[in-house]
């Protein structure tokens, strides 16, 4: 009998170290609700003493590649480019996870993954930030999402961001309606929504900005790959107050941090030649002047192909 209680105390501990590891590998650089840091600044635990809490948290204070950033179009170097990045999602089993700073949807399985320049990085999450981190000349929007994938080998972090305005339904947070509304009602930390595919995280042939950052959140750490898509999204008021009623209205967004030099890319689809001129201000089309009649021929008709 002592053998066998044995076996079973060891076969549980194992179990509860997997799932202790499991946990963590989907939550790459986030600290599960424990109250260690807030975005409350008037609490002394807020975004500007985050780098002082903890000594493993030292990059929120001195990093020099910080996130999030204002993808400001004046600075951005517009490439024609948009086919570096590949996508192959696929449905698995969900976790819907209440974390005390954000809400985020992890998946228990394989999800598939995204390419970047041939390195492979699998899907593990996605969260939200009320307001959005990432900024536009400047405005902030309503919503922002961010799709965590990591790289089984190095552990590096790639970032895929949408932004939201109000507007209508995001389709995606519609699937997890009742299961928000569920954690609120009855105070959970976690649901089980089942199978969710992610492939509608990401839009085929849409331009998007691309530069080297950090995780928002503790410890902050660099070489973080970030892909904001330039298209804003449309979320209606009462998602994103389903989101904040599940934190207890607390917004998580971190304020913007300096780029100190940084390169921010926007690649845009290849056919896509009057958002790349439209991108690179500063810079003259000199055939209006040259060449008048051809200039005003292919603004009137080849314009909107």
């Amino acid at each position: 009998m002592k053998s066998i209680y044995m076996a079973g105390h060891i076969i549980v501990t194992i179990i509860l170290i997997l799932h202790a590891q499991t946990s963590q590998a989907q939550e790459p650089g986030s600290f599960s609700g424990n109250g260690d840091y807030n975005y409350n600044e008037s609490s002394g635990r807020g975004p500007s003493q985050w780098g002082n809490l903890n000594p493993d948290w030292i990059l929120c204070k001195t990093g020099k590649m910080q996130s999030p950033v204002d993808v400001t179009n004046v600075k951005v170097e517009t490439v024609t480019d948009s086919v570096e990045v590949d996508t192959e999602y696929k449905a698995s089993l969900t976790t819907l996870v209440n974390r005390g700073h954000d809400i985020a949807l992890e998946w228990t399985g394989d999800a598939g993954y995204i390419e970047i320049n041939g390195i492979y990085y699998q899907l593990q999450q996605v969260h939200w930030h009320v307001p959005s981190e990432h900024t536009v000349n400047g405005k902030r929007f309503e919503l922002e999402r961010h799709a965590v994938h990591v790289n089984a080998k190095t552990g590096n972090i790639a970032v895929l961001a949408v932004l939201y305005k109000i507007g209508g339904k995001d389709p995606f947070l519609k699937q997890l309606k009742k299961y928000l509304k569920t954690m609120v009602k009855s105070n959970i930390t976690e649901t089980y929504p089942g199978m969710i595919d992610p492939d509608d995280i990401t839009e085929d042939d849409e331009s998007f900005y691309r530069y080297s950052g950090s995780l928002t959140t503790p410890p902050c750490t660099e070489g973080v790959i970030w892909t904001v898509q330039k298209k804003i999204m449309t979320v209606s008021k009462s998602q994103v107050d389903l989101l904040l009623n599940a934190v207890h209205g607390n917004e998580n967004a971190r304020p913007l941090q300096a780029i100190n030099k940084r390169k921010i890319s926007l690649y845009v689809p290849c056919d896509d030649t009057d958002s790349a001129r439209i991108f690179l201000p500063k810079k003259m089309d000199w055939s209006v002047i040259v060449y008048p009649l051809e200039y005003l021929q292919r603004k009137l008709f080849y314009s909107s192909t």
